[in-house]
């Protein structure tokens, strides 16, 4: 196949299937002898893990350490203790989001429900002064 239909397949631009190329995350493909790139399926296979790989959340440096051109050279343990890490960090950004959320959640109880006698403006000072004194509490 041609890079147009390699790129229509894989869903990728040809200028970032070329860049692929130059940063050697895909192996360079063959030239017809009208100079034009002939792709193969399993180049298609790995443009399909290039980009799972990026969806959850491993940079093009990360994903070229770990997938190197030929897969009969992968280094098995690397990449079983590379994905640990990577489910690990999720773990930790999954916690962090949750106590996001129920901050937010908090702080949206705190404007909707504020005492009758305050005005808004009221309440965001009594908001701010308490959040500031948790975070001085905190430091």
């Amino acid at each position: 196949m041609n890079i147009s239909e390699l790129s229509k397949l894989s869903g990728l631009s040809t200028p970032t299937i070329r860049y692929y190329e130059q940063i050697q995350l895909l192996p360079k493909p063959k030239r017809l002898s009208n100079g034009y790139r002939q792709y193969s399926e399993e180049d298609l296979k790995q443009l399909y893990l290039i980009r799972q790989a990026q969806q959850v959340g491993f940079s093009l440096e990360e994903i070229k350490s770990l997938i190197p051109a030929n897969i009969a050279n992968w280094n098995h343990d690397k990449l079983i203790q590379t994905l640990n890490g990577k489910v690990q960090e999720i773990v930790k950004m999954q916690k962090m989001l949750a106590e996001n959320k129920k901050n937010l959640l908090i702080l949206i109880d705190s404007i909707q429900n504020k005492p009758q006698d305050l005005s808004c403006e009221e309440n965001a000072h009594r908001l701010l002064n308490t959040y500031y004194a948790e975070s001085e509490s905190e430091a």
